[in-house]
């Protein structure tokens, strides 16, 4: 039992250090880690598979974003800024090579993904006492907002039905980003400070 208090202790102790992190870091320290996720995002999107009915590979980026949004809090969009400026430098981008990635058919889960993490890095700078379904629930809206935007890009990309798009562009995604949601939620939890 005094093991378990002491690993307890342990992870409060580092919980609080990351949240009072976000706060006081220097600049040069946000912006270092910001860039270790923005290559962490690079080196997902090489990982992927493509399914015969749908244009949009299967990539472990989310997963990524959603946990660089709540390490870093409100930096976790500079991070994902990062990717897409050095993406485009150095074509790391999933299926798509430089800047022609942020105008093909997959620009909009680009874009999504600044967007998901600036919404998880908000929230997660805002309160440090986070439970695991309120943090759940945050990664959802953030998967459903890199989901939207990917599938109106789509829409328009391919000329098809936004339902369409929908389908073809979010509904073969959702088990494994549903894993994906669980993994990261695990993670952000277990650095989450809890109350006394």
């Amino acid at each position: 039992m005094p093991e378990i208090d002491l690993f307890e202790h342990r992870r409060q102790s580092y919980a609080l250090r990351l949240h009072e992190w976000r706060e006081s870091a220097s600049l040069t320290e946000k912006l270092a880690l910001s860039l270790f996720f923005a290559i962490l995002a690079g080196a997902s999107a090489q990982m992927r598979l493509f399914l015969p009915f749908t244009p949009v590979p299967l990539t472990g980026q989310v997963l990524v974003v959603l946990l660089a949004g709540f390490v870093l809090g409100r930096f976790g969009v500079v991070s994902m800024g990062m990717y897409l400026v050095l993406g485009s430098a150095f074509g790391w981008f999933s299926g798509a090579l430089g800047m022609a990635a942020l105008s093909g058919i997959t620009a909009g889960y680009l874009f999504g993904f600044v967007l998901a993490a600036a919404v998880v890095g908000e929230l997660a700078q805002r309160r440090k006492d986070w439970s695991y379904s309120q943090i759940a629930a945050v990664m959802c809206v953030a998967v459903g907002t890199i989901y939207l935007l990917g599938s109106a890009w789509l829409s328009l990309a391919l000329g098809i039905d936004p339902l369409q798009a929908l389908v073809i562009g979010a509904l073969p995604f959702v088990v494994v980003d549903a894993i994906k949601i669980l993994v990261a939620s695990s993670v952000a939890y277990s650095i989450t400070p809890r109350k006394a």
